[in-house]
C-alpha cells in the first residue's frame, strides 16, 4: 500500500492559519513561491506590525485560489489555497493577510527556520473577485 502526503504543508505547498486573534496568515515555503527580495522589503521581525499592509503588494482572493502581487503587478503567489471555510472567512472579514515564507520546505522544516530567525513577513490588502 502506498501511502502519498498531501496534505496541507505536508508537500511543500502553501497553507493557512489563523492567529490566535483570528486574523489569516498564510505560510508558504521555499517551493511554493520564489525567495522574498530584499528591495521587496520583507520583514524578518516577529514583531512587525500584522495589521499594517505593505505599499504596493496586494491579494486577489476567488476562494479556493488565491494571487499575490509585487508592487510591479507581477504575481508572487499565485495558486489554490487548501483552507476551510473559517479562513476565508477571517480573509474576507479582515482583508488583510499575513504571509510568512523563507528557507522550509514543509511543515517539518518550518521550526528549525523560526528558531534561525530566518522567516520573512509581509503583510498585504486584500480583495475578494467572484469568478
Amino acid at each position: 500500500m502506498e501511502i502519498t502526503i498531501a496534505g496541507t504543508g505536508l508537500a511543500g505547498g502553501a497553507w493557512p492559519e489563523l492567529l490566535p486573534d483570528r486574523r489569516p496568515v498564510l505560510v508558504v515555503p521555499a517551493p511554493a513561491a520564489p525567495p522574498p527580495h530584499p528591495v521587496d522589503d520583507w520583514s524578518r521581525e516577529a514583531a512587525c506590525p500584522h495589521d499594517t499592509p505593505h505599499p504596493g503588494w496586494a491579494a486577489t482572493a476567488a476562494p479556493p485560489h488565491l494571487t499575490v502581487h509585487r508592487p510591479t503587478g507581477q504575481p508572487w503567489y499565485d495558486a489554490p489555497v487548501t483552507a476551510g471555510r473559517e479562513w476565508w472567512r477571517a480573509l474576507r472579514t479582515h482583508e488583510v493577510l499575513l504571509l510568512v515564507t523563507g528557507p522550509f520546505t514543509d511543515v517539518f522544516d518550518f521550526r528549525r527556520a523560526a528558531e534561525a530567525g530566518a522567516l520573512a513577513l509581509l503583510t498585504v490588502d486584500t480583495a475578494f473577485t467572484t469568478p
